[in-house]
Formats: structure tokens, sequence, C-alpha cells
């Protein structure tokens, strides 16, 4: 099971400047624990891993990069429909960036999407594919708001 996982703000913007322009401590736990279960496998861009600092603890991280060179803490993936392939029967989470997700979507791999959905426009110039026309949703919570920040979390599953 292919799983993407991302917050977005009302225009799907997930970034500014290379950086997410927002702090929601309950979303980022919301992350963790997800991006934990079904195997702990996480899926990256480089540009992406970068700004995590290392690798994500208590999870195997892949990169996906053109570069040969190693990366300490993951493994490196040049070929990405030959990883998804090999990962159809396996689980794993893809945690960006803009690219890694038009791609994974693209190319039909991604089985299940998590949303964080923030009410509030950051004028991000990276977003989310769209993704309404090849997934419906299965879950929503209520309402939740933390650091002036109102947004829910929702599941949607490809038809």
């Amino acid at each position: 099971m292919i799983r993407l996982i991302a917050a977005i703000d009302r225009k799907r913007g997930i970034a500014k400047q290379g950086f997410q322009p927002w702090y929601i401590p309950d979303d980022e736990a919301q992350f963790a624990k997800h991006t934990k279960e079904y195997g702990g496998d996480v899926l990256t861009g480089h540009i992406t891993y970068k700004t995590l600092h290392g690798p994500l603890v208590d999870r195997q991280n892949f990169v996906l990069t053109r570069d040969k060179d190693p990366i300490e803490g993951a493994s490196i993936i040049n070929d990405l429909e030959k990883f998804l392939k090999d990962y159809q029967d396996k689980d794993l989470w893809v945690i960006g960036g803009a690219n890694v997700f038009s791609q994974v979507i693209d190319a039909g791999y991604a089985d299940e999407l998590y949303i964080t959905h923030i009410e509030a426009d950051f004028g991000c110039n990276q977003f989310f594919p769209t993704f309404e026309d090849t997934f419906q949703l299965v879950e929503k919570s209520d309402l939740n708001e933390q650091n002036g920040f109102i947004f829910t979390y929702a599941t949607y599953k490809k038809k």
C-alpha cells in the first residue's frame, strides 16, 4: 500500500521558498504517528530530505534523487518507477515534495492520501497535485484549532 501524507492550505500549497509556512504540533504528531505505522518506510525527494536535517527517526528513509552519492541515514532511489513497482505489496509513505507527490499520483501508484487541510492561504509556491478526480474522501475529522490555525484531517482512497 502506497500512501501519501501532506498538510495543504486552501490552494493545495505545501511550501513557500522551500519551507512549510505553518507550525501545528498536533499535525506533526499525526505525521509521526502515521509514518511509523505500517512498517515505517518513507520516501522523499532530495530537496525535501535536506529540509528535514537528517533521516526521520524510527523509519526507513528512502530519497529520490538523480545523484549517485550516498546520503547518510537513507537509501538512494534513482528509478522511481522500479522502486514503486517493488513496493506495491509493501507499505510505503510518500512524504514530499511536490514533484514526488505528482510523479507518484500521475504514475497511478498512490493508494491512499492522508491530507491535513489548513483553512488559510500562505502564498505557497509549491503545491500538492490535484487529486479529486481520482480519489474519494473516506474519512474526515471535526475542525481542529492550534496556534491560530483551523484544520481538519482527511483520508482519501483511490476510486
